[in-house]
Order: C-alpha cells, then sequence, then structure tokens
C-alpha cells in the first residue's frame, strides 16, 4: 500500500485515532499503576471533613469539560530505601526518616505507621514519619509565609481542562472520562486523606477546582497562557496541578513566571524544570534522565549487534540479522525536540550511533492521518531504513504509528523507553487490537522491548490509588482505577513535598529541603525509585528492562498481554549491564 493510499486509509479514523493520540498526549506515563490519567487535578484538601471549593471559570459550565487518562509513574507495594546522590543509585530497599525531616507537636508520633506517614502498605510512596498531631494546631507557623499560604490554609488549585468534545467521546466509550463533577469529588477525597494522615502545621490544604475554558488538544497557547495568568492572579494559589499534561510545556513556564508551583507535567527536561525552579515539579521521570537511560541500554546491549527481535511480516524486508540503523520519533514540543538532539543524540554519539531518520509529530487531530504517513516515510526510506524505530510517545500515539507500520509492510524492531505510559499493560494491550493491530495476526508491538519506568503490574481493583481513596473515607472509586492511581500518587507527591518543608512554607524552602525526602523504591524492590536531587525535580529515577509478552495474563486486569522484567534489578544511571549480545529476551517467531 502506497503512502497516499494510507493518508486516505487513516481518514475514517481521525476522529477516533487523532483523539487517542491526543488522549494521551494529556494521559502520559506513570505507574504499574499510575497508570494512565492526564486527569487534570491537583493535589489538594479543604479543612479536614470539608468539600473542595468548587470554581467553573468565566462562563464555564460544571461537568462539560474532561480529565484525559494518563499513565506511568511509579506504584506498587515494597517499601524503599535510602540511596545517596542527587538522583543516586538504587535504594537498597529499606526504610528509614530522611535526612534533615522536620518535626511537628514535640515527640508525638502515635499517628506513624512502621515508620512513615501512614502504612506503606497503603502505598510504598507513604512519606518517613513527621512527629506532630495530623490536622493538628501548631504554636506558631509563621502565617502568611508565601503566596498562596496563611496562618490556617495552604490553597492549591486544580486546573481541570478542556480537552474537546472529540476527546471526551472516545474516553467515554474506553471508560476513562472523567467529568467535572467527578473532579469535585475525588478533589474532595484526596483532599481530606492529605488533612487527615499529614502534619501540616496548623494549616489545611483547600483545593480549588477550575474548569479550564482553553482548549488543550492541541494546546491554544494564545488562550492558555492568559488563563494561567488568570488563575495566578485571582486565587493566589501556592500550587497549580494540571495532569498528566505532555502538551504545553510553556503553560508550566508561564505558571513558574506568575511565581505559582506548577505540577503535573510530564515528559519534560531536566533543563526545563530548572529552567522554573523552583516552581516545577514532576511525579514521572525527566524525558533527559529516560534518553540518557535509553542511550545507556543501546549502546551497551544493542548498537554493535545485529537486529534480533523484529517481526517477520514481510520476507523481502526482512531485518533481522542485519545491522541495527536507529529511527527516533518524538512530539514537536519545543523543549521534547530540544531535548532529543541535544541529550539523546549526544549520549548515543558517545558509542558511535548516528541518527538520520527522525519524525517529530504534532498532537493536532486534524493532521493525524498525514502525520502517520509522513512519519512512515521518515522511517521506511528507500535506501538504509531504519531497523529499529524508539517512539518517545505518549501513551496513544503509537497505535497510529504501529497501524502505518503494518500498513506500509514495514516490520521495524519496536523499542521503548518511555516515561508517558506505553509501559502500562493497558495501554500496550491496545496496540495489538483495535487501531494499533485492526486485520490481527501479526502486530507491530508483538515482540517489542526495553526501559519502563513503572512497577510490575497489580490488581486494578487494589492498586495504590484505590487503596488511598478508601483509607480517605471515599469508598470504591467511581473512575476508572488506572485514572484513579495517577491522581493518587500525583496527590501524594505534592503531599510529602509540603510536609517535608515545614512551617516556613515557601518555594524556595520546599525545593532547598526536597532531596532531604530521602528515597523510596528503586533496586530489587521492583518499584520506581522515587527521589529528589539538587537539579532534579522530577520525582522518578530509574527504569526496569521488560519486554512484552503478549500471551501471558496481566495481573491488571486478566487479559493477555503483560510486560515482563529481564536482567535482575531496576537500574539507574551508570548501572545497566553490558550484554554479550543482546538483552535476555526469550526467542519468539
Amino acid at each position: 500500500m502506497n503512502r497516499s493510499t494510507l493518508a486516505r486509509r487513516y481518514a475514517p479514523l481521525v476522529a477516533l485515532a487523532a483523539i487517542q493520540l491526543l488522549i494521551i498526549a494529556t494521559v502520559p506515563s506513570r505507574a504499574p499503576n499510575k497508570a494512565s490519567a492526564a486527569q487534570q487535578q491537583v493535589a489538594a484538601g479543604a479543612t479536614q471533613g470539608g468539600g473542595a471549593t468548587v470554581d467553573t471559570g468565566q462562563g464555564g459550565a460544571a461537568g462539560t469539560a474532561s480529565t484525559v487518562a494518563g499513565s506511568g509513574g511509579a506504584l506498587g507495594g515494597a517499601v524503599g530505601g535510602t540511596t545517596t546522590g542527587a538522583g543516586g543509585g538504587a535504594g537498597s530497599g529499606g526504610a528509614g526518616s530522611a535526612p534533615g525531616a522536620v518535626s511537628g507537636a514535640a515527640g508525638d508520633v502515635t499517628h506513624c505507621v512502621a515508620g512513615h506517614e501512614f502504612d506503606p502498605a497503603m502505598a510504598y510512596w507513604s512519606p518517613p514519619c513527621v512527629a506532630g498531631t495530623p490536622g493538628g494546631p501548631f504554636a506558631n507557623n509563621g502565617g502568611a509565609t508565601a503566596q498562596g499560604v496563611t496562618a490556617d490554609t495552604i490553597t492549591i488549585v486544580d486546573y481541570h481542562a478542556d480537552a474537546g468534545a472529540e476527546v471526551d467521546a472516545i474516553l467515554k466509550a474506553e471508560g476513562l472520562y472523567t467529568s467535572y463533577a467527578d473532579a469535585q469529588t475525588y478533589d474532595a477525597v484526596y483532599q481530606n486523606f492529605i488533612n487527615k494522615f499529614y502534619v501540616l502545621f496548623g494549616r489545611k490544604v483547600k483545593i480549588i477546582t477550575y474548569q479550564g475554558q482553553c482548549t488543550t488538544v492541541p494546546p491554544d497557547t494564545n488562550c492558555l497562557l492568559p488563563e494561567m495568568d488568570k488563575i495566578a492572579s485571582q486565587y493566589h494559589p501556592f500550587m497549580v496541578y494540571w495532569g498528566v499534561n505532555t502538551v504545553c510545556s510553556a503553560c508550566y513556564a508561564e505558571l513558574a513566571r506568575d511565581k505559582v508551583i506548577a505540577t503535573g507535567g510530564d515528559g519534560f527536561s531536566d533543563d526545563f524544570a530548572n529552567q522554573n525552579a523552583p516552581y516545577f515539579y514532576s511525579a514521572s521521570e525527566s524525558s533527559t534522565r529516560i534518553e540518557d537511560a535509553f542511550a545507556e541500554f543501546y549502546c551497551k546491549q544493542l548498537a554493535k549487534f545485529p537486529v534480533a527481535y523484529a517481526e517477520h511480516g514481510n520476507p523481502a524486508q526482512n531485518f533481522n540479522g542485519k545491522p541495527r540503523v536507529l529511527g527516533v520519533i518524538s512530539t514537536n514540543d519545543p523543549d521534547n525536540k530540544d531535548t532529543v538532539h541535544k541529550v539523546l543524540y549526544k549520549a548515543l554519539a558517545s558509542c558511535g550511533v548516528s541518527v538520520t531518520h527522525e519524525y517529530f509529530y504534532a498532537q493536532d487531530i486534524n493532521t493525524a492521518a498525514q502525520q502517520v504517513a509522513a512519519g512512515i516515510a521518515a522511517m521506511d526510506t528507500p535506501t538504509n531504513p531504519a531497523t529499529t524505530v524508539i517512539c518517545l510517545c505518549d501513551a496513544v500515539a503509537p497505535a497510529f504509528l504501529f497501524e502505518g507500520e503494518k500498513a506500509n509492510n514495514y516490520y521495524p524492531e519496536n523499542v521503548i523507553a518511555t516515561d508517558q505510559g506505553m509501559d502500562l499493560d493497558k495501554a500496550a494491550q491496545s496496540y495489538e487490537t483495535g487501531l494499533g493491530c485492526p486485520s490481527g495476526g501479526t502486530c507491530e508491538f508483538d515482540n517489542a522491548f526495553g526501559l519502563s519506568i513503572n512497577g510490575p503490574s497489580v490488581s486494578k481493583d487494589n492498586n495504590e490509588g484505590t487503596r488511598i481513596y478508601k483509607a480517605a473515607g471515599g469508598g470504591t472509586p467511581t473512575i476508572d482505577p488506572t485514572v484513579n492511581g495517577v491522581i493518587a500518587h500525583d496527590y501524594v507527591m505534592m503531599a510529602n513535598l509540603i510536609e517535608n518543608t515545614g512551617p516556613n512554607l515557601t518555594p524556595a524552602a520546599l525545593q532547598a529541603r526536597a532531596p532531604g525526602m530521602g528515597a523510596l523504591g528503586g533496586g530489587a524492590t521492583e518499584q520506581s525509585l522515587l527521589q529528589f536531587g539538587s537539579g532534579d525535580w522530577n520525582w522518578i529515577q530509574d527504569a526496569r528492562v521488560v519486554y512484552w509478552d503478549k500471551t501471558k495474563p496481566s495481573p491488571y486486569n486478566g487479559l493477555a498481554g503483560t510486560f515482563v522484567q529481564i536482567e535482575g534489578n531496576r537500574y539507574n544511571l551508570g548501572q545497566y549491564p553490558t550484554e554479550q549480545c543482546c538483552p535476555g529476551i526469550p526467542t519468539r517467531s
């Protein structure tokens, strides 16, 4: 099938597929269960037992906008340990107080469980125990220490984005839609969780649920940037959460310019975080770190060896046994593109790898068909085509890529190194059916392998988010468990940072104290290493080497298809093993 035919063929799918691309563009990455959810909400809470404050924005109507399911981060079960250095090595698996831990009321640790603020069996990201009384008074917390902070309140705005009617329709079909009313409900639940379990030095978090008025897929920055300014000037929040968003780095930069801490952005670089410090944090892994990790993995285990894991769908173009030629696909967000060129390519050059096949896609429904064709053309060139393709993508865009590869009878090795949700079982299962493999048979993702920042999948009915939701008095979550898992992980990260700062709550103090939170997970725990360090404001630090087993049932939902960890422990930078040939992936047809 030629590419012009491919473009025409995609036209009927644009309303469905391209939307999914955006869905996960706003859905990016996190956890074994940090699963999917570009849930545009923010961690916060109001007075204990109180409800969330609701704001529809000027002209907004509650219940009309949707949040987008995202993915990726860390969820699991084991309690992590400590590591050394900023981002350091993999955790050792033990728990303990973070260096320089703050204290509330003298010596009162009766609320703590196993050295943590709440039971680490609920979620391994429970912070170290802080002396004091959760929700209790504090003699002198300094009062109004910063914008959005008073003697009794910490204000956080949850930006509930307008993804558009088309995206909403797809989310509803997939059970991932979250209405504005849903956001009000879970905002109240998670604010109650924070105020119930954290020592906040006489303060309580208050969440303002704000209905976004601007188009986010694709991002209308001419509308979005003024809207960020409006939120800052109208509500004077300490934090704004727009999660999990990979489509608008400029929006987070605008909040930083307004001196508001912004959270929820995934897939952005360490340079971006530092340029906007102390006003940007992500609960995921930076694009800088995952791309450095992939380059190390590729140089040590793939670059010197011939292709071994390409599909056999096209005997006339069988890449197996041939020298590897790497192709790179990523979004055209300025920060994403800049990181590919300045970080990934530089790291690959250290082992003599030069990338000549690249494509940067726009997260735009209206041009999805053309972009699929252009992306395949950039990889499957008439001479010296890419034998190995990495998609540094959100969780949905790969479905377009894989369908396009198959439609063009192009079967390269498909590798992953994702901080945006491709490594979630639920997302990867979609690559084996529907848009990702519409005609069945040999699917492009069948032999996929690479790096996953998430921990092993667990049952969707008992993941960390579900346990936390119930502990806060919310009962069984009414939203998708993957979406809820992402929200819970983000709320906990923000609450951990706020509590760890102590009574003198300012953006500068929060950042200065963040490395003192220590580390959780990593190494042999199988769970993502969570740690902040000087100049490193993305929580996840490491990855595991995995391959996709299309027949093995997933612990998440019992359906066929799950990622299998190989090569031992999780690895941080500088720790990936050098293989004599290739990763230890079972021989498959």
